[in-house]
């Protein structure tokens, strides 16, 4: 009995030991499998316990395993060799469907699980059943008819209008105006599609199958195209109005409008509505062969619609570019070459890029760039900034004038020789800006389509995108200054007068009064000119990767210097803004500071120019200008007098003076000149035999010298029919009583008399001079008293 318990317990024994070494070898079986098996494969709720059961060997073992994996399979996704060796592997297996090693089925494969998957789809879409799907067919028909006849309705509404938009009603326009009125023709069309998608969606929200999701997938991809289409029609009219040129922005004939129209809305109406319904089929869950096969085939037919539309335009472009070279005189063997092939490199472009999205699909790499789409774009992004380069070359070069047309007048033989040696050195100036513009865009378009597609140009990709900004930010700068430098024009022409005012005559030297715009724009032009230069140097500077700290620190220093060296300068520019902003004077004003007088001819940031009646030009720093007298603002009150005999009638003479003044008043040339009439001030002073009497006016600045000319002719005039004349002058000497008994001969008398005369002169020109010191000392009243 001992001996069966000792044999029964040793058994057990060697059973617990066999059954532990048989768990342990398990266990380490599990943890093997589990430091093979990616964690990616592992439950979330799993690691942690896996973690930690591992020893540190093991864990490390695990992270070098993963990490060879993910290298891996980056090194398949972004190389460009793993990718050709894949898609090499896939044509292998092509006939070989069963084969287990490959990890996608192949292409028949995928060819042959269309109709599966298509089918699965219309059974998703139709909650189960084809009937299904026709019936959901049949019942969108009838939400978009409904929406169509609620957008006819809004048509009949707003018909009016659209006749307002006929090619009759429409006048000639600039770019800008066309641009405002095919935008108003739109809105009606944009409107209605509006109303339309509103009814869409009220309509479709009343289905009973709204609430399944496939049914609104199918809706939103119908209704999404359907808007699309229209509104880029809408655009595409606006930009390239095909059959109103009126309105046009471009300038192409009507055949080239209507190409570009059609080939604009079907290429981005196509790709909008591809891209949508590849979505809603992976929102669906189209099976995976399926879908790579419905990109290639939507992918082909895009390229093939693109080949055949450059196929199409080839000859018009041709033509456009040996058209280009007669007007530049460039044209050679070369461009006539680049004329007759240039659709071929083009071709082959878009061949390769076809071939590149085909690699992808087969080997199943996925870009998220939109490398392909993007790709596409090139031909017009290129002609897109070219345009913006040419039109930068051209307005840079035209700005310089080194070629003036208008010269061609008035200009003798020698003249036009000059005139036509600059238009030649303008042409090239144009024609090689132009081909380095062309150079670069092309070179920039071709090194960003290669980075789209994974094929990385060391610096290149920079200098890429530092040309596309420098040629934006020129575009940019260049345009906001013609916006400026055009309103200023405008703003300056209004204030401009008119060629008979202009050419007045008077003792301000016959300067025309002008508005403060015509003082104030040609400085702020010159300002906003400054501003966008240094701007735009320094963006471009940064986009070159030049670092503008440094620069900015610099310029803040040499500002900083020459405030300190130039006071005087600073004092100027300081003084003229300050004598701006009080509208002290402007350009055509009649000015007097200190001894300086004449009329403001053009203000600078540092001086004045002043124009004396006598025709000097006087250049003044602002800060030497000190207090200034305006002859030109308020009215000008002239005084002038009128000699009589001592006994002529005052009365009579003044209601003479009154008959004239009121007629002058009627007079169409005066009469918005006057602010007062003529009239009399009565008499001054009685000077021996002479009775003086004042005459007064107000009138317009500039205007009064006119009026009192003519009112010293009128007034005269009038006097002289009623038997009034001036006092003539006289000297009456008193001899003393010993000369009065004397005799005296002629020659003796004449000499006394020609002695009073002198003395009596004399008199006259010292009491003139301190009127006029006077006059002087009171601001210029003297000016105005003349």
């Amino acid at each position: 009995m001992m001996k069966i318990s000792t044999t029964c317990f040793s058994l057990l024994f060697l059973f617990t030991i066999f059954f532990i070494q048989l768990s342990g070898q398990g266990y380490a079986a599990q943890l093997d499998d589990a430091i093979k098996t990616p964690l990616a494969n592992v439950p979330p709720e799993q690691v942690d316990s896996i973690l930690a059961k591992l020893s540190d060997e093991q864990v490390r073992t695990l992270l070098i395993n993963e990490l060879t994996a993910n290298a891996t399979a980056e090194q398949t996704i972004t190389e460009p060799g793993g990718g050709i060796v894949h898609t090499s592997r896939a044509i292998l297996h092509l006939l070989d469907p069963n084969d287990t090693d490959q990890d996608k089925p192949g292409l028949f494969t995928g060819l042959a699980s269309i109709p599966s998957d298509c089918i699965a789809v219309v059974r998703n879409i139709g909650n189960g059943s084809i009937p299904g799907f026709l019936l959901t067919v049949v019942l969108l028909s009838v939400v978009f008819g409904g929406a169509f006849l609620a957008e006819y309705l809004t048509r009949r509404l707003t018909a009016d209008f659209s006749k307002q938009f006929s090619e009759k009603a429409i006048p000639d326009m600039d770019g800008a105006m066309r641009f405002v009125a095919g935008i108003m023709r739109a809105i009606p069309s944009f409107i209605h599609i509006l109303i339309f998608s509103i009814g869409a969606v009220l309509l479709f929200s009343f289905l009973p199958a709204s609430d399944h999701a496939p049914v609104r997938y199918f809706f939103m991809a119908i209704l999404s195209t359907v808007v699309f289409f229209r509104v880029c029609s809408q655009c595409a009219t606006i930009l390239f109005a095909p059959q109103m040129s009126q309105l046009r922005l471009f300038s192409v004939d009507d055949a080239s409008a209507v190409s570009l129209y059609r080939a604009t809305v079907l290429f981005c109406s196509y790709t909008y509505g591809v891209i949508l319904f590849l979505a809603m089929l992976m929102e669906l869950q189209l099976g995976r062969p399926t879908l790579p096969l419905l990109i290639i085939c939507t992918a082909t037919t895009l390229i093939g619609l693109i080949i055949l539309g450059i196929l199409r335009i080839r000859n018009t472009v041709q033509k456009r570019i040996l058209a280009h070279s007669d007007e530049y005189e460039t044209r050679n063997w070369i461009v006539e070459q680049f004329a007759r092939f240039w659709h071929v490199p083009t071709l082959l472009y878009f061949f390769i890029v076809w071939l590149i999205l085909l690699n992808d699909q087969l080997s199943g790499i996925e870009r998220e760039n939109s490398a392909f789409l993007l790709s596409l774009l090139i031909l017009p992004l290129y002609v897109l900034f070219d345009w913006v380069g040419q039109w930068v070359v051209r307005a840079t070069v035209l700005g310089l004038k080194i070629y003036n047309p208008e010269a061609k007048e008035d200009a003798d033989e020698e003249m036009l020789e000059q005139l036509a040696e600059n238009e030649k050195r303008e042409r090239k100036f144009l024609v090689t800006g132009g081909r380095l513009v062309r150079l670069f865009v092309l070179a920039a378009l071709l090194i960003w389509v290669l980075s789209l597609w994974g094929f990385e140009l060391p610096y290149a990709t920079n200098i890429a995108g530092a040309i596309f900004e420098s040629l934006i930010t020129m575009a940019l700068g260049l345009a906001a200054w013609r916006f400026a430098s055009r309103y200023i024009e405008e703003k300056i022409a209004e204030d401009a007068p008119d060629k008979e005012e202009e050419a007045g005559d008077d003792e301000f030297g016959g300067a025309a009064q002008r508005g403060r715009g015509f003082t104030l724009l040609p400085l702020l032009r010159k300002v906003i000119a400054s501003i966008l230069l240094v701007m735009v140097t320094l963006v471009v500077l940064s986009s070159l990767g030049v670092n503008i700290g440094p620069l900015l620190a610099g310029a803040g220093v040499v500002g900083l210097a020459v405030g300190f060296g130039a006071q005087k300068l600073v004092s100027d520019i300081f003084s003229g803004f300050f004598y701006l902003l009080d509208d002290a004077f402007r350009v055509g004003e009649y000015i007097q500071a200190g001894s300086v007088s004449g009329a403001v001819e053009s203000i600078t940031l540092r001086n004045v120019m002043l124009r004396h009646h006598r025709g000097m030009l006087q250049i003044v720093p602002h800060s030497d200008l000190g207090s200034i007298n305006n002859f030109m603002r308020g009215g000008i009150i002239v005084k002038f007098n009128l000699d009589f005999p001592y006994d002529a009638d005052v009365e009579k003479i003044r209601k003479i003076i009154k008959r004239v003044g009121k007629a002058m008043m009627e007079e169409e040339q005066f009469k918005e000149d006057f602010i007062n009439p003529v009239k009399s001030a009565g008499v001054r002073e009685i000077t021996g035999s002479v009775m003086t009497i004042r005459v007064k006016f107000k009138a317009q600045p500039g205007t009064h010298f006119v009026i009192r000319r003519e009112a010293y002719r009128l007034i005269t005039e009038a006097l002289n029919a009623k038997g009034i004349f001036y006092a003539h002058r006289k000297v009456i000497v008193e001899l003393p009583d010993t000369m009065k008994n004397a005799h005296l001969d002629a020659v003796q008398k004449e000499a006394l008399v020609a002695g009073a005369a002198a003395e009596i002169e004399i008199e006259e020109e010292e009491a003139q001079k301190k009127l006029l010191a006077g006059g002087q000392k009171s601001g210029g009243s003297g000016m105005a008293g003349i």
